[in-house]
């Protein structure tokens, strides 16, 4: 198995423990990404590992570690110009290093999005489109888009991006 095949491998074992509740195993198995993708000169790759060990590391409650990964995941994805990759970089970043008194909401603000609407905002902070939020669902596009519409209302946005910052400095995400 070549170097790039076993970092997808890592990759998508990390997905899997970190969306099935095991942080710590997600943990290694995206360390094991972001090294066998570097060592692969796989620059967007190496930066998307980093911003999902970021993700756990923040989870672990390793706030200055899951920092220091997404500024890295920064670092390796603005030379190539992916700009909504870094834009979710600068979005893990900014409510990783805000001030306590905004990345807590309080108790109105944490109820302003319905669990469908903090759900669909998260897709999108992944990068996914309406059509594949709806696919992953099982929901109508137009559906989605409602949802959509509703939370850049609630949260007084006026772009998917401007919602997912939000939300990040809300804590919500």
């Amino acid at each position: 198995m070549t170097g790039p095949l076993r970092a997808l491998a890592r990759l998508a074992a990390g997905l899997v423990a970190a969306r099935s509740g095991d942080p710590d195993a997600a943990r290694a198995h995206f360390e094991d990404a972001v090294d066998l993708f570097d060592e692969s000169g796989a620059p967007f790759e190496t930066g998307r590992a980093r911003l999902e060990l970021a993700g756990v590391m923040a989870t672990l409650g390793r706030t200055d570690a899951a920092s220091g990964e997404a500024r890295r995941a920064i670092d390796d994805l603005t030379p190539l110009g992916a700009s909504l990759e870094i834009a979710r970089a600068q979005a893990m970043l900014d409510a990783l290093t805000a001030t306590p008194a905004t990345a807590v909401p309080d108790a109105e603000e944490s109820r302003v999005l319905t669990p469908r609407q903090l759900e669909i905002l998260r897709l999108i902070s992944t990068g996914l489109n309406n059509q594949a939020i709806a696919d992953r669902l099982f929901i109508s596009e137009h559906t989605v888009h409602r949802h959509v519409a509703n939370t850049l209302t609630k949260l007084n946005v006026s772009s998917r991006s401007a919602a997912v910052a939000q939300a990040a400095r809300l804590g919500l995400l």
